[in-house]
């Protein structure tokens, strides 16, 4: 998806009543729809023009598998979303295809295109705060270790550090709530389990997302910290590539909640 706009790249047949409904029908609902063959060397030509590709599948097509695997590792590799269109004995082709994971709507026809598009609106604005820079709140009783995570984080995140769990409590009592909370399982006041609980007994809150932080991990340790149910957890020390790509596939997943990225 463009900055200044929505575009959705849309790929199939030329003359088709399915083309004829989405050409005129998403245009209607915001979004510049650009038409494609089922090309890989013409999608490739528009891979940044748009967070969103819309296929028309047809099976007999000896592109079909070709183009749907091009489009999965898209979805994997550049944080973007397909969606297909297909007839009945296509899906079930389709359903055994392993790129198939990363469609986030499948249409089978005939279908309704005011609910393909109210769909795209709102893929596109989960595109949309992906894309928004998040804030994230470390709390660790180590000044060092704080100084570090800011120094790994602060180009792709706004980072705030305090270095105690009642230094957190009165964070979040008087700034702008984070997107997420990486919490040191181990301090010596409130620990990180104790911390938890209070920002899941609080209403203000108890949505926002904690990953702990941990130093030890032996199983016995590491089955303690996963045994508090948080959204995840973190070993130190780690590296920035390490910790990037492991808070980058946290927030995939946190806003794409069908995807199922692959190692």
């Amino acid at each position: 998806m463009s900055r200044g706009g929505r575009n959705i790249v849309y790929i199939g047949q030329e003359k088709h009543i399915v083309t004829q409904a989405v050409e005129n029908r998403l245009p209607e609902a915001g979004f510049n729809v650009i038409s494609l063959p089922s090309d890989i060397d013409e999608i490739n030509k528009h891979r940044n023009s748009t967070d969103i590709f819309l296929c028309y599948l047809d099976y007999t097509s000896p592109k079909t598998e070709t183009v749907m695997h091009y489009l999965a590792d898209l979805c994997r590799d550049d944080h973007k979303s397909m969606c297909l269109i297909v007839d009945n004995a296509t899906r079930a082709q389709v359903k055994k295809m392993g790129s198939a994971q990363w469609a986030a709507h499948i249409y089978v026809r005939p279908l309704d295109i005011n609910d393909v598009a109210d769909d795209l609106i709102e893929l596109s604005k989960a595109h949309d705060e992906f894309r928004r820079k998040k804030s994230i709140l470390v709390v660790d009783d180590d000044s060092d270790f704080l100084m570090i995570m800011n120094y790994m984080l602060h180009k792709n995140y706004n980072v705030a550090g305090v270095s105690s769990g009642v230094d957190a409590v009165m964070y979040l009592q008087n700034h702008t709530l984070p997107d997420l909370i990486l919490l040191d399982y181990e301090m010596p006041d409130l620990d990180g389990y104790d911390v938890m609980q209070w920002l899941h007994g609080t209403p203000q809150t108890s949505g926002i997302p904690i990953i702990f932080l941990t130093a030890v991990d032996d199983r016995e340790s590491v089955m303690r910290v996963v045994k508090q149910k948080p959204d995840g957890y973190l070993l130190k020390p780690m590296r920035k590539s390490e910790l990037l790509d492991a808070l980058d596939r946290f927030f995939v997943m946190n806003i794409f909640q069908w995807r199922m990225p692959q190692a």
